[in-house]
């Protein structure tokens, strides 16, 4: 089926004896499909009838699935297509601006709650199911999920609900689609906080995609973007503000009952020691308010403000840039806010549990070799990172979670200050017991925090910054402080340059 369009505008060659060939795929519903028929439908196929219309240029569908229809895109073997933009793509073909953004959910059971609240961090040793993506896929492997690559989303959903995967991560318009046109009531989703992806046109002809953007920039003036795909299109400030905003501004009130509450948890148990620390203690629980105070109100204050700077703007005045860019500082904000609750707690376990640890034998090598690779991944380029480790191996009798929280902190943190040069992790038995050390050619310890770096919270002339260490440390100190061990920091000498944390812990070595 052809169709053919007249007028005066430049139809960039293609005429009804050679129309452009628009590649969909046949089963991408509510997108692009095939109905009983055999006829295109779908929101793409209806918005690209209208642009080809206004561009003068005839047409064809050439329906297929997805995997031949991608590798047409970019062979060439047909002139169009939309897809979600990738950077690994972007070489070798022509992308669109963005038609509109699409936005990650997590679809689980509703007997498992568990895995959808939770989000990413429910995901580790579950078996989640999703469609090809490099940047899904790398995600989930780093969080030690158990991946499993898919090709038709509707089966995957199906099974997903007939108890096969424990979750499938999918976009938000095929979550809620998918889920009501398959009937598949014990399925639930929840938003994730991944980067959004941009749907666009594609193309090997980049005449075509540069008369395509200058087309899109007027039909977003003239509001046909929203009038197309407004069931499927996320926004803000316009027709429909996401549910999740409204959980995320309830979630905030929360969050403040919550981290005062641990504050005044914290601050009780530090005036329950002995009678002769007890004016020492509050002025501890002074300082660690006053320093709380100051760490929240920061992004508190800006997700409040830009929320009611959005919401106060009137339907179609704010650019999608500035309404984007708002989106991105809140969501960054809340994430600031949710580490920061989420250090408070580990602290508030550390100090309170009194059956903290859970030792076991450990394949210290292994679980070195695990933290290396997994911050490998996230260096910056031209940084190293070597792993100096005994030799014959290491086996030990200890708690592998509590090892992972404070040999991860410090190797984040070399890596937050390394932006060249390497970090070498280094461990070996010492005085009959484990040491640990982390060495970095990075920016190297500020002078004003060096006499108290592990403990900024009871330190009054310090608050915590960007550029301090936060909590971590300090969690980092009280784990070791309750293991018996040391911790401490010092400046890199023999490189020049840098840091060195390092600890030791008593544990029993077993080879």
């Amino acid at each position: 089926m052809t169709f053919a369009s007249s007028g005066k505008a430049d139809n960039l060659g293609f005429t009804n004896e050679h129309p452009l060939v628009f590649g969909m795929d046949k089963d991408y519903a509510p997108l692009e499909y095939l109905d009983e028929k055999r006829d295109p439908k779908g929101h793409d196929v209806e918005f690209t009838k209208m642009l080809m219309a206004r561009l003068n240029i005839p047409f064809t569908y050439a329906p297929n699935n997805w995997e031949n229809i991608a590798d047409d895109i970019m062979s060439g073997r047909v002139d169009l297509g939309m897809m979600v933009f990738s950077p690994y793509r972007q070489t070798i073909t022509n992308y669109s601006r963005s038609v509109f953004k699409l936005y990650y959910q997590i679809v689980y059971r509703k007997e498992s709650p568990h895995v959808g609240h939770l989000g990413l961090r429910s995901v580790k040793d579950k078996t989640v199911a999703f469609m090809e993506s490099r940047p899904i896929r790398d995600t989930l492997t780093a969080l030690g999920a158990k991946v499993c690559l898919i090709k038709d989303l509707k089966e995957a959903l199906r099974d997903l609900s007939a108890g096969k995967y424990d979750a499938v991560i999918c976009f938000r318009y095929q979550a809620r689609y998918l889920i009501n046109v398959l009937e598949l009531n014990n399925l639930k989703a929840e938003d994730l906080t991944l980067m959004s992806r941009e749907y666009c046109y594609v193309s090997n002809n980049k005449q075509l995609i540069d008369a395509i953007n200058v087309e899109l920039d007027k039909m977003e003036e003239e509001g046909l973007i929203d009038e197309v795909y407004a069931s499927v299109r996320s926004r803000f400030g316009g027709l429909r503000i996401p549910t999740w905003v409204w959980f995320l501004v309830t979630g905030l009130i929360i969050a403040s009952l919550l981290i005062f509450g641990i504050m005044q948890r914290l601050s009780k148990k530090r005036l329950q020691k002995e009678m002769d620390r007890a004016r020492k203690s509050e002025e501890l629980k002074d300082i660690f308010m006053n320093n709380m105070s100051h760490a929240l109100r920061t992004p508190l204050n800006a997700i409040i403000g830009f929320s009611e700077l959005m919401i106060s703007t009137p339907e179609g005045t704010m650019p999608d840039e500035e309404r984007d860019q708002l989106l991105s500082l809140i969501n960054g904000n809340g994430l600031q806010l949710l580490h920061l609750i989420n250090e408070l707690l580990s602290l508030s376990d550390i100090e309170g549990n009194t059956a903290l640890f859970d030792r076991q034998v450990t394949d210290v090598d292994a679980e070195m070799s695990a933290y290396a690779s997994e911050i490998r991944r996230q260096l910056s380029e031209g940084v190293k990172l070597e792993v100096v480790e005994p030799v014959g191996g290491l086996r030990a009798l200890l708690d592998a979670k509590l090892l992972r929280v404070v040999t991860m902190h410090l190797l984040e943190n070399a890596m937050q200050h390394t932006q060249e040069g390497r970090i070498t992790l280094n461990y070996y038995v010492k005085e009959g017991g484990f040491y640990v050390e982390v060495r970095d050619t990075g920016t190297g310890l500020p002078e004003e925090l060096k006499a108290n770096i592990f403990a900024l919270l009871s330190d009054k002339n310090t608050y915590l910054q960007d550029q301090t260490p936060g909590l971590g440390l300090s969690i980092c100190k009280a784990i070791i402080d309750r293991s018996g061990g040391k911790i401490g920091a010092q400046d890199n000498e023999e490189d020049g340059h840098g840091t060195i944390f390092w600890f030791w812990t008593p544990v029993k070595i077993l080879n």
